[in-house]
């Protein structure tokens, strides 16, 4: 069978296609997604919504995302250290360790919150840059929270409606 997981309708039936493992299924796709997002998150989230309900289609898409996102951090990190903070000392003469934690916290959870970086390059990036775990790991926590929020509910409230207009024009 052939799933398009840009439409909301297949991603419904492809995850409830597992039963009892859907819940698994998701949260390792949510975990794919943080790494190489493939499948669009609101697409993906919201059918999660659809299918799990509210609170555990949002805890799927939470932990999910946030479990990808360290995981590629840890990897990139392993991978290749501090190459930017190097290569940015070697040639400019700027040392990013110099920038304040609290100041990379906020342009982090900045980026999480209003998503126009892509999820990868943000994980990536913050490895190469040295950012330290903890600014890492608490900034993604809380900015993953509010869209991963919005779009499970989002579903949620469309599966159980079934008025799209009124659920399109909540997302206007």
């Amino acid at each position: 069978m052939n799933f398009d997981f840009f439409s909301i309708d297949s991603t419904v039936h492809y995850l409830r296609s597992f039963g009892i493992y859907g819940p698994l299924v998701a949260f390792l796709l949510f975990f794919l997604q943080a790494i190489a997002p493939i499948i669009p998150y609101i697409i993906f989230a919201g059918a999660a919504g659809m299918v799990f309900g509210k609170w555990i289609g949002f805890l799927l898409a939470w932990f999910g995302a946030i479990a990808g996102a360290w995981f590629l951090y840890w990897i990139s990190d392993k991978m290749a250290g501090n190459l930017l903070v190097i290569k940015l000392q070697k040639r400019y003469n700027f040392d990013l360790n110099r920038i304040n934690d609290r100041n990379i916290f906020w342009v982090l959870l900045a980026c999480r919150i209003f998503p126009v970086v892509p999820t990868p390059i943000i994980n990536i990036g913050s490895a190469l840059a040295g950012v330290s775990p903890k600014i890492f790991l608490s900034s993604s926590i809380i900015g993953k929270m509010p869209w991963a929020f919005v779009y499970v509910a989002l579903g949620n409230y469309l599966m159980q409606t079934k008025n799209i207009s009124n659920t399109l024009t909540i997302i206007g």
